[in-house]
């Protein structure tokens, strides 16, 4: 599509947006597809053949539900009610994190008004421990991200919500309620903070905190809409739209909202995923931001202040040159070509968006190539990339989940509840659905949200946590039976944040090579494991060569014998522990 008729089409969404369409007009979230029109030649082609010609399959991996085994029991739900607005049915999410240092993951889980925490008792259970640890805030609490933002070694927690935005820092495994007076309160009763990440903007060895907020949705708003005699949540488009606001931290737990300064306030709100991430390998951290219905905004980072070029970059709206639903987001090189690509969770009847990094600052909607187009009977919330089966490819995982309570009523044969999606990565660029070859809990509706990676049994095979809506917790526990070896890094930052955020780590083989970054900030109202994981396939045993680039600019290569292992690399020392 050439840059023109972008433009076009941009001047249309803005025109559209500003006009609250009727009740009817909508059966799902999301413009109509009628901006394609006005540019017949961006419609997609489908691959020809079967792409599961291109290379043989190999034996998918297996994530099993052990949450009640694991002592994990929390629930959320709406006991029955009906029919749910847009606030009630937005959801919740999770967190991966290792709050008292012990080398294990615990897990948190957002709630409405509370939240727990569960501690790992590192034999594969966990115990709650909500009040001893002092997380004891009530709220209506959506979301949440994790970083140690003063450096003093212990991760912190940000929680969002509506009406409700609370800073736990953490002191040694208790955390204290430092919001009043940090800057970090919310703006009225009516600011709805959605997705959220730390991460250092700026490289000067602090995180900065970037919220993603939705939409202003007040007791006096349209609660819900008609849709012939049903009723359920409304569109976002009747509702003013919220905006992106980004802090730096000022140390003394105060923080100072740099979202003008820095550029930040021409997006286009609507926001739901946030994620951080070195697109273009210039070292330092870019921003993209995905929209309920509204283009995209991918910030780009020019050192002394941020740049929307989701337009210009071929993000900002998906093939046909439309706005998407945007939920949650992940960076990862899918293919190995040591740039970072995109996907994005979608609306029902979207194909889930995934944009390859082409290497040059600009990006190419690959859905329908690599095999995920027939991802449009559910609606995506969660995503995730992870090699679940440690062969060196990053595979896909979406939980998924309507808006819509009783949208069966009206819309069927679409349902509230969905099932989960799992994709294989091929090791060609595309990938397979292997959702009924998983587990039992991707046979299982649930109305999926929230979703974080971690290995929380520290045996190398990333697991995933996720949210249930209106049920109870997943603990999908990755039991891939394989002898591929992998290899675990934790990075602790000296000068750069401790947490080492946007560092990135090359992993080189004689035959192959990859590439991480460290981030938390991921998927949809969630946060993972800051640790990096390498799966290496069949690798014959020799010596692996990791070269690490800290946000400070310092490079420290690393040869690397032993695996099936984690380790601890240093950046005063460069040296594996």
């Amino acid at each position: 599509m050439t840059t023109h008729s972008r433009m076009n089409i941009s001047k249309l969404v803005n025109r559209l947006g500003q006009h609250k369409p009727s009740r009817r007009s909508f059966l799902k979230y999301g413009l109509c597809s009628t901006l394609c029109s006005l540019v017949p030649s961006c419609r997609p082609s489908r691959p020809s053949g079967d792409p599961s010609r291109l290379r043989s399959q190999h034996s998918p991996f297996r994530l099993l539900d052990r949450a009640r085994d694991a002592g994990i029991c929390f629930q959320l739900g709406h006991h029955g009610r009906s029919p749910l607005n847009i606030l009630e049915t937005a959801g919740c999410g999770c967190a991966f994190l290792d709050f008292d240092n012990d080398g294990f993951l615990d897990v948190l889980l957002v709630g409405q008004p509370y939240c727990a925490l569960y501690q790992n008792n590192r034999n594969g259970t966990f115990r709650e421990c909500t009040k001893e640890a002092g997380l004891t805030v009530e709220g209506m609490f959506m979301g949440v991200a994790v970083g140690d933002y003063d450096n003093d070694g212990w991760p912190d927690v940000f929680l969002t919500g509506y009406g409700r935005n609370v800073l736990l820092h953490n002191h040694e495994g208790y955390f204290e309620d430092v919001t009043q007076g940090s800057g970090m309160e919310a703006v009225s009763p009516y600011d709805w903070a959605t997705s959220a990440t730390f991460t250092d903007l700026d490289r000067d060895g602090v995180l900065e905190l970037v919220v993603g907020h939705y939409v202003t949705f007040t007791p006096h708003s349209l609660q819900t809409c008609r849709y012939g005699s049903v009723q359920a949540a409304c569109p976002p488009f009747y509702y003013d739209p919220q905006f992106v606001r980004v802090f730096r931290y000022n140390h003394d737990n105060k923080f100072t909202d740099v979202t003008r300064m820095w550029g930040f306030d021409k997006g286009h709100g609507n926001n739901l995923g946030v994620a951080a991430a070195d697109y273009d390998n210039d070292g330092w951290q870019d921003l993209y931001v995905a929209n309920d219905g509204l283009a995209a905004d991918l910030w780009h980072n020019r050192h002394t202040g941020f740049e929307n070029v989701g337009l210009l970059s071929g993000t900002a709206y998906d093939a046909n040159g439309n706005p998407q639903a945007g939920m949650g987001v992940d960076w990862g090189d899918y293919d190995n070509d040591g740039y970072l690509d995109l996907i994005v969770a979608t609306f029902q009847d979207q194909p889930r968006a995934l944009y390859h990094n082409e290497g040059n600052g600009l990006f190419k909607f690959v859905s329908y190539a690599a095999g995920l187009a027939d991802t449009t009977q559910r609606l995506a919330f969660g995503v995730a990339w992870a090699d679940f089966d440690l062969d060196g490819w990053l595979d896909l995982l979406f939980t998924n989940g309507h808006v819509q309570d009783t949208i069966y009523q009206f819309h069927p044969p679409a349902t509230y509840r969905q099932t989960m999606q799992a994709f294989q990565n091929r090791r060609d660029g595309t990938f397979r659905d292997v959702s009924s070859e998983v587990g039992p809990a991707f046979l299982q509706p649930i109305v999926g949200r929230g979703l974080a990676i971690g290995d929380y049994d520290n045996d190398g095979k990333p697991d995933a946590l996720v949210v249930d809506l209106e049920g109870h917790t997943l603990l999908l526990h990755n039991e891939t039976p394989t002898s591929n070896l992998w290899l675990g890094l934790k990075l602790v930052g000296t000068k750069s944040n401790r947490d080492a955020i946007g560092t990135r780590i090359y992993l080189e083989t004689s035959d192959t090579r990859q590439m991480r970054e460290v981030q938390t900030g991921r998927s949809y109202l969630s946060a993972c494991d800051p640790r990096v994981l390498f799966g290496l396939g069949t690798h014959n045993g020799t010596p692996v060569k990791l070269s690490v680039h800290w946000p400070s600019g310092k490079v420290d290569d690393i040869s690397v014998s032993r695996f099936n292992r984690y380790i601890t690399i240093r950046e005063d020392t460069g040296t594996e522990e």
